[in-house]
């Protein structure tokens, strides 16, 4: 009986995050590889920690916390999130989903690529510098808070498709107001699949999005 030579095709999603791991282990500013290494992973819960962040106080009766993101570049400031640490949807959540046509993704936690995103947004502040800028399916927005609080942007829109994750979007917005400047800062509801987009032609100079 001849051996079975066949190999199993990695999924898409296997090979970007292992894509995304090489190129981050390349980076010259990460110092201890082995270390960067063994924190990588696909679990929600945990990210690359490029933009360190801590969790402030827990409300037990809520799903909710506050959690504060520090940016690692002198004198930047820091970036206060309400955002979901249950990990877990529940019907009220679905039911928004079935109503608007979108899927629950943003609310689930911070997904790493966020992470990564706000980091590589931050490492190329120049390209946002009076700047119209849009940021795509962002969940509760870490990168376009980055950009809008770091970047000297002239206008920052964090958006999402999902309009109970805009809702945080905009609570992050305004929790963060002081520290963005002259940038004018907002949020939007923007699907997928809206066909009326004429208000935002020739809109932005600058369009950033990640996938989990």
């Amino acid at each position: 009986m001849e051996a079975d030579n066949t190999q199993t095709t990695p999924k898409p999603s296997s090979l970007r995050w292992k894509i995304l791991r090489q190129a981050l282990l390349r980076r010259p500013t990460l110092q201890n590889s082995d270390e960067i290494l063994n924190r990588i992973s696909r679990r929600t819960t945990d990210g690359f920690n490029l933009i360190p962040c801590q969790l402030l106080d827990k409300d037990s009766t809520s799903r909710d916390s506050r959690v504060c993101y520090t940016i690692p570049v002198a004198g930047s400031p820091k970036l206060f999130l309400t955002q979901r640490v249950d990990n877990h949807a529940d019907l009220g959540d679905f039911e928004i989903c079935n109503r608007y046509n979108v899927d629950n993704t943003g609310i689930v936690c911070q997904w790493p690529s966020e992470d990564v995103l706000a980091f590589f947004c931050l490492s190329n502040a120049e390209m946002f510098r009076s700047k119209r800028v849009i940021e795509l399916g962002s969940g509760y927005g870490l990168a376009g808070l980055v950009i809008a609080a770091t970047t000297e942007a002239l206008e920052v829109v964090i958006s999402d498709g999902n309009p109970q994750v805009v809702d945080y979007i905009q609570l992050n917005i305004d929790s963060n107001s002081g520290v963005f400047g002259g940038t004018r800062v907002k949020s939007m509801t923007l699907h997928w699949n809206q066909e009326d987009l004429s208000d935002l032609f020739n809109s932005f100079d600058v369009i950033v999005a990640s996938d989990w």
